[in-house]
C-alpha cells in the first residue's frame, strides 16, 4: 500500500509554485499525493489543471468559494466572517484564526479525512491547521516559504497567532524547509531553537519551462537597454516606486517592461510618475509560468527589487531572481540578506544596490548591459549546480 502524502494550502496551485514542485517530487518518488486547497476562481482552476495535467496527483478542495459553485449565502458567510475577523484583529490584537483564512476548521476536517501518512503545510492557514494535526497524532512537516509572522505587518494580520504556530512548527514539525540559509538562521535565532531547517531554493524544473519565443515591444529597437520586472501583481510596496526614482536619475535610455496583473489604480500612478522623457514603459499581462523562460531570456537585465520593510523581505529569496539566473540574464538586485546569499555565487553577473541610493542604479545598469556572453553561460552553469530544481531535489526530505 503506497505511502500517502497530503499537501495543504489555501491558494490555487498555479500561484503557489513550491506546492506543485513538492507534489511532483513526491509523485516521482512513488508516493500517493493529494493536494488539499481552497478554490476561488474558475480561471485559476483552469491554470491549476494545466500544471497538473499528466500527473497522478489528486487535487481536492476543502472549500470552494468560486461564484456560482457555492450557495450564495454560504459564500457570503465565509467571506464576511473573514472580513470581520480581520477588522477585529486590527483593533483587538487577539489572534483570531478566521483572520488568517476563511475556514481553517474545514481544512482540518478534510485533512483528517484524508488519513495521510504525512501532511505538509504551505502558507498561513495550513500552519495553523498543522498544529492541530500534530495534536491529533498526525505527522506534519512545514514549509516556511515566507516568515509569515514577519511579513507585511498590516494591522489586520494575526501576528501573535502566526508567531505561536511558527514556533510550534519548529519545535514539533517532523521536518521544516525554507527558502534561504539566511531565513533558516533567522528563524532559529528569533525562537532560540536549534532546528535543522532544510533550505530548498525556489528553482524550477527545466521541463516546466518553455522556450517559446515571445515578442518584446520596443519602438527604439536595440538602442534602449531592456529591463524586466515581473510578479503576479504590479502595485505599491514592491519596490517599483524606488525604481522610478532611480530611472529619473538615469541618463542611459532604458525600456522598462513590467509583467503582471495591475492593481486597481496603479496604471494611473505609473502614467503620472514614470519618466517618459528619456525612457520607455511597456506593460505585459500576467502569463502562465511555462511561458516565462522564453520571455525572460530576451531581456538585457532582470530586476529583483525587494523593499527591506520587514524581516521576511530581508531574508527570503524570490522566484524572480532565480528565474533570471536560470536563463542567463544578468540581475540588478537590492541588497537584502537573502539576495546577497545568491549574489555571492555570481560576482560577475549580479549587481547589488542600496534601494535608497538611486545613484547606484545607473552604474549597475551600465555594467550589466555589457556582460560578455561567456559570463552569461557561466552564470547558467553555476545556477544548475547550486540553485536548479535538480539540485534542490537532492536536499528534499523523504
Amino acid at each position: 500500500m503506497a505511502i500517502k502524502i497530503c499537501l495543504l494550502s489555501d491558494h490555487h496551485v498555479c500561484i503557489n509554485p513550491r506546492l506543485w514542485k513538492e507534489a511532483f517530487y513526491y509523485e516521482k518518488k512513488g508516493y500517493e499525493v493529494v493536494i488539499l486547497s481552497m478554490r476561488q476562481s474558475k480561471q485559476l482552476l483552469e491554470k491549476d489543471f494545466e500544471i497538473l495535467k499528466g500527473h497522478r496527483i489528486s487535487y481536492k478542495a476543502y472549500l470552494n468559494l468560486t461564484a456560482g459553485e457555492i450557495q450564495g449565502i454560504k459564500r457570503f458567510f465565509y467571506r464576511l466572517r473573514n472580513r470581520l475577523a480581520a477588522e477585529m484583529q486590527r483593533f483587538l490584537k487577539i489572534g483570531i484564526k478566521w483572520a488568517i483564512s476563511a475556514a481553517p476548521e474545514l481544512m482540518l476536517k478534510k485533512a483528517i479525512e484524508e488519513n495521510a501518512n504525512l501532511y505538509v503545510a504551505h502558507l498561513e492557514c495550513a500552519f495553523y491547521v498543522g498544529r492541530d494535526l500534530i495534536k491529533a497524532g498526525k505527522k506534519v512537516a512545514f514549509d516556511f516559504e515566507d516568515w509569515y509572522s514577519h511579513d507585511y505587518l498590516v494591522p489586520q494580520r494575526a501576528v501573535s497567532l502566526l508567531n505561536k504556530v511558527e514556533r510550534y512548527a519548529l519545535m514539533h514539525g517532523l521536518f521544516c524547509t525554507t527558502t534561504s540559509q539566511s531565513m533558516a538562521a533567522a528563524l532559529n535565532e528569533y525562537h532560540h531553537i536549534d532546528k535543522n531547517i532544510t533550505v530548498i531554493y525556489n528553482g524550477f524544473p527545466e521541463d516546466a519551462l518553455s522556450e517559446k519565443e515571445e515578442p518584446i515591444e520596443s519602438s527604439n529597437g536595440d538602442k534602449r537597454i531592456k529591463l524586466l520586472w515581473f510578479s503576479r501583481n504590479i502595485g505599491p510596496d514592491r519596490g517599483i516606486e524606488y525604481l522610478l526614482k532611480a530611472l529619473e536619475n538615469c541618463t542611459v535610455p532604458v525600456a522598462l517592461h513590467l509583467l503582471g496583473m495591475l492593481d486597481v489604480g496603479y496604471k494611473e500612478f505609473l502614467n503620472k510618475n514614470f519618466p517618459f522623457q528619456q525612457h520607455q514603459l511597456i506593460l505585459h499581462s500576467f502569463m502562465p509560468h511555462h511561458l516565462l523562460a522564453g520571455f525572460i531570456s530576451k531581456f538585457d537585465i532582470g530586476l529583483a527589487i525587494e523593499e527591506n520593510i520587514n524581516e521576511n523581505k530581508s531574508h527570503t529569496i524570490s522566484n524572480k531572481i532565480l528565474q533570471y539566473l536560470q536563463v542567463g540574464v544578468p540581475v540588478l538586485a537590492t541588497n537584502t540578506k537573502g539576495q546577497k546569499e545568491v549574489a555571492d555565487y555570481f560576482p560577475a553577473t549580479v549587481c547589488l544596490v542600496d534601494i535608497e541610493d538611486v545613484h547606484q542604479w545607473e552604474d549597475a545598469i551600465q555594467f550589466l548591459s555589457n556582460i560578455a556572453e561567456a559570463e552569461k553561460q557561466n552564470q547558467k552553469k553555476i545556477y544548475q549546480q547550486i540553485f536548479s530544481w535538480q539540485a534542490q531535489e537532492k536536499n528534499w526530505m523523504d
